[in-house]
């Protein structure tokens, strides 16, 4: 009897565990073979001192349509003592569409607070995904307590409805909220990934998306069940879930004492005719509401006709726009956990003409424009100084308006354009047209212009950039002369990638070339981690210089001669402190730095007037240009070549393009022409570069070309110069001979 319930037991224990055991082993061989994604929401960056949104994180909410993506946002990895972090937790709103990074309300903010901050560390992490909700916010917050917060932001609810996992949506919105928040768990194993992946595969392969299914909106593609009347089942449902969500949410939060703004949410209730009108016992329907609240309007009644305005979106069945029950769901929330209450909407009111939002601050039906954008980000601004939070006191004096921003802003004509293209291509598809449209808009638009074409090609071609156009832009600005809108393509790619010094150089860069100094030093001061960039500080060091501002200039130079820099421009930063100190009459000094500068140049006599060259190069490629420069000087000519040739495939740059030209001139390789005229393009006041393509030119016979190159080089050096004159005199030579 005993070996019998032995024998039992062994047998239901292989039962149990041997399931386990092959479902673990599976797991541990999908991850072996690189199987399924990490969905953590934090993953290291290139530079390993950074942490940043995974972009691929999405992957957990949507399975039958493409993930979104969050912001390239870095944070670091061990929070400093002066650092001050806030998340933003929220949507496409937060994510700032129909703008690009450059234009969010956490860009916004984290400039403004570094102004107002500047000896702290302000980072402000966005978030926000397009077309998630309360359940992906629930999701992401365990791992965002992990990081430190001082502050948590939130701004969401237009997309309780419809957003992946809503109860509307075609993402899972129609099972259980416990098998939702199930899933969730379980989306960290390879083997659900790969469960998952298997039925999504089948679920296609039987369910291909039609012609015209493929040219819809993600705002199309998500909606499951669009009809959701007011009062419905379906509508409890969503406010239910907003709830429930947000209260556990909050709850996380609280715990660990983190201090949360949270807003209500704010729509276009004034220039959106509702979606679709619904006859519903004891309500008006929406439209007879949208038309009731024009007449108000027309007779001066603007409180009653934002009252019938707002009923109108309330009554609109097809629910892109959050109703004001989700916001009393708010209030409520902001009560039972003492949190901090921001009213966007109240802000939007209190901005509009007779206090309706429309058109002027929303972009269709719930997108900020670009003025709501900077007006959000100061109205979370004024909520964090209202509070007390990151300091108890705030220097008034470094406060400036939102609208000085505004101005002042990386964006152009072209972020405008390509944001206007994106809010058209919307609109020409369900819900703003019958269901029954087919959106034609990327097929049959015709582009007018330089600008309006390059921002079509970044709408219509998922691999052509924002960024690439951008560039192209700024390449053809700078092809006719017009340096100073070149150099503000480059500021907007700045406030694209905060982090990549190289924009903000080269825009800085452009801006002093049209005398624009008070514009460059601004950028340059922007940039990051200026104390500590020679770039940055031997350009504000001229700049300073140049407007008589001796003192700066000076105290850039010290700056200078702290970092690390190459015998060169250690030389370069010695020659312009001399300047600086003998227009201060530092006499002693300036003798000091004399003595020090003909140690390395004995010839130097103090007047050297000679232009100083200064040229761009991405940070990723300085390592590539700085080995190939010790090979040439060392005579290791094919060593250096292949490393300039391994940079120039990473990035092409007008610096390897001139090293190369070089070494092909020193082994009297001709080639050395087609380097030399490319780095020409952009590196126009190096006089041994014109000097070496002239004599190319002369020697091709292009006398056109030799003569252009010439007069820079003449131009560059001088009319009296020995070089020039030798120019001269060879080309007029040629010349005759011709």
């Amino acid at each position: 009897m005993f070996i019998k319930s032995r024998k039992k037991i062994f047998f239901y224990s292989v039962l149990f565990f041997l399931p386990i055991f092959v479902l673990l082993l599976l797991e541990l061989s999908l991850r072996l073979f690189s199987y399924g994604d990490d969905l953590s929401l934090f993953i290291p960056s290139a530079d390993s001192k950074y942490l940043t949104c995974n972009r691929v994180v999405g992957k957990r909410y949507f399975s039958k349509f493409e993930q979104t993506t969050p912001l390239y946002d870095i944070f670091l990895k061990e929070k400093p003592e002066n650092g001050y972090r806030i998340f933003v937790l929220g949507e496409s709103t937060i994510q700032g569409f129909p703008y690009d990074a450059n234009v969010t309300v956490t860009r916004i903010l984290q400039k403004r607070l570094k102004d107002i901050f500047p000896d702290k560390t302000i980072e402000v992490i966005n978030l926000g995904m397009t077309a998630i909700n309360s359940y992906s916010l629930l999701d992401l917050t365990d791992e965002l307590l992990q990081q430190e917060p001082d502050a948590v932001l939130i701004y969401t609810g237009h997309n309780e409805y419809y957003g992946a996992l809503g109860v509307g949506s075609m993402e899972s919105g129609s099972i259980p909220g416990w098998l939702k928040k199930t899933h969730l768990k379980f989306i960290h194993f390879r083997t659900y990934q790969l469960l998952q992946n298997t039925v999504s595969g089948i679920y296609k392969l039987f369910n291909p998306l039609s012609e015209n299914e493929a040219k819809e909106t993600l705002m199309q593609q998500m909606v499951g069940r669009n009809i959701i009347p007011y009062g419905s089942e379906m509508y409890k449902a969503g406010l239910t879930q907003f709830r429930e969500n947000m209260n556990e949410l909050l709850e996380k939060l609280t715990d660990k004492h983190v201090p949360v703004i949270i807003s209500d949410q704010v729509s276009n209730v004034k220039d959106l005719y509702p979606f679709y009108s619904v006859s519903i016992k004891n309500y008006e329907s929406a439209d007879s509401l949208y038309k009731e609240a024009n007449h108000l309007e027309a007779d001066s009644l603007y409180k009653e006709a934002n009252e019938k305005y707002v009923l109108a979106k309330d009554m609109d069945a097809i629910r892109f726009r959050a109703p004001e029950d989700l916001n009393k769901i708010i209030d409520t929330l902001v009560n039972s956990f003492g949190i901090y209450k921001l009213s966007v909407k109240s802000v939007f009111e209190n901005n509009s003409p007779h206090g309706l939002v429309g058109n002027n601050l929303i972009s269709e039906h719930l997108h900020p424009n670009i003025d709501g954008y900077f007006l959000m980000a100061d109205a979370f601004l004024n909520a964090l100084r209202d509070h007390g939070m990151i300091g108890k006191t705030w220097d008034s004096t470094l406060i400036r308006p939102w609208k000085f921003y505004r101005k002042n802003w990386g964006f152009t004509e072209l972020d405008s354009t390509i944001a206007y293209l994106r809010v058209q291509n919307l609109k020409s598809g369900w819900p703003f047209k019958p269901d029954t449209t087919v959106n034609n808009f990327i097929f049959t638009y015709k582009p007018k212009g330089k600008i309006d074409s390059l921002a079509f090609l970044a709408l219509k071609y998922s691999n052509i950039s924002v960024e690439k156009v951008h560039k192209d832009l700024a390449e053809y600005f700078k092809s006719i002369g017009d340096l100073k809108r070149a150099s503000k393509e480059y500021l907007s790619l700045a406030y694209l990638h905060p982090f990549n010094s190289s924009y903000y150089h080269y825009a800085a860069d452009l801006a002093s070339k049209t005398k624009d100094y008070d514009n460059a030093i601004r950028i340059l001061e922007d940039s990051p981690f200026p104390d500590t960039s020679a770039f940055a500080q031997f350009n504000l060091a001229s700049i300073y210089f140049s407007s008589e501002k001796y003192n700066k200039a000076l105290s850039c130079v010290d700056k200078l001669l702290k970092i690390n820099l190459s015998s060169e421009n250690i030389l370069l930063a010695e020659k312009l402190k001399y300047k600086i100190q003998k227009a201060l009459k530092f006499n002693d000094e300036a003798e000091k730095t004399l003595t020090l500068i003909k140690k390395i140049e004995p010839g130097f006599n103090g007047d050297d007037e000679k232009k100083t060259v200064l040229i761009l190069i991405p940070e990723k490629i300085k390592p590539y240009l700085e080995k190939a420069e010790r090979l040439r000087k060392n005579g290791k000519f094919p060593e250096a070549l292949a490393v300039l040739n391994e940079a120039n495939s990473i990035k092409e740059t007008a610096y390897a393009n001139l090293l190369i030209g070089k070494i092909l001139l020193r082994q009297n390789n001709l080639s050395s022409l087609y380097y030399f005229e490319k780095a020409y393009k952009e590196i126009k006041d190096d006089p041994t570069l014109s000097y070496n393509l002239c004599l190319l030119y002369l020697m091709k016979k292009d006398f056109p070309k030799a003569k252009d190159v010439m007069n820079n080089f003449v131009r560059i050096k001088g009319k009296d110069d020995p070089q020039s004159e030798q120019l001269l005199t060879l080309y007029e030579k040629q010349i005759e001979k011709k």
